[in-house]
């Protein structure tokens, strides 16, 4: 059921769809976005790096067998690798560590290497990047340290980065983090509950955007890539697009 979603990113494509940020806007539930593409690229035998701070290892392997694949097994196989950056990053600020996201990105930098000695193509998601700022770093440090993710993704060949970020209000720091990863990505999707409240038919709206093509010169290419709105309906197994007004 993830197809809809799948072919509407062209991630199947050679198009240079490789920086995906997420926005998930007034509390409502976009991982099965994360869910989505994780499916994917399980299924294709693409080589993927979790890091997350907001869902668990266990949420994650429950997902993935609604959505016929086991993530332990692959994690057992060495193709997924999971990092728990938000224990990690309490428990090194518990013992008072300095350079705290700096040393977690060096960790992290290690295993996209493992990955690397086996896979070609190393995925990386970075699930719940606004929970950093629970923690009480900075702005600069959480843009930063997303700034070095990019940076290492660029030298690695046809892979792919999702940042999943929590939006507050416009005043809030989450709002400006999840602003600027879109502006560093090629692809952005907005996820928000519907207005109205509650629908049995309907589970909220999604607006995919592409801020990385707004400078191509194509014209065709330019219209191929503009906005595009969508409801949504979520299901076990996956999610369902639908046009606006057509349900």
């Amino acid at each position: 059921m993830s197809s809809d979603l799948l072919s509407s990113l062209r991630l199947d494509s050679n198009t240079p769809n490789k920086i995906f940020t997420v926005k998930e806007i007034n509390n409502c539930d976009s991982s099965f976005i994360v869910s989505s593409f994780l499916s994917h690229w399980i299924k294709n035998k693409n080589a993927v790096l979790i890091v997350s701070t907001h869902n668990s290892l266990r949420h994650y392997q429950l997902v993935g067998l609604k959505m016929n694949y086991n993530l332990q097994r692959c994690i057992d196989a060495g193709i997924v690798i999971f990092y728990n950056l938000g224990d990690n990053a309490v428990s090194s600020l518990m013992r008072n560590e300095q350079n705290v996201l700096k040393n977690h990105f060096t960790k992290i930098k290690e295993k996209i290497q493992k990955l690397q000695e086996t896979y070609s193509d190393v995925n990386i998601v970075f699930d719940g990047i606004s929970h950093l700022f629970d923690l009480n770093f900075s702005l600069s440090d959480v843009n930063n340290f997303c700034n070095n993710v990019i940076k290492l993704s660029r030298c690695l060949e046809n892979s792919c980065v999702l940042f999943h970020c929590n939006m507050s209000n416009e005043d809030d720091v989450t709002y400006l983090m999840a602003n600027l990863l879109s502006h560093k990505a090629n692809t952005t999707l907005e996820v928000e509950n519907l207005p109205s409240g509650l629908s049995a038919d309907v589970s909220g709206h999604l607006v995919i955007k592409y801020p990385g093509m707004k400078f191509q010169d194509d014209h065709m290419f330019a219209l191929e890539y503009r906005s595009a709105k969508f409801l949504f309906k979520l299901f076990d197994r996956g999610v369902k697009l639908f046009a606006p007004g057509t349900v």
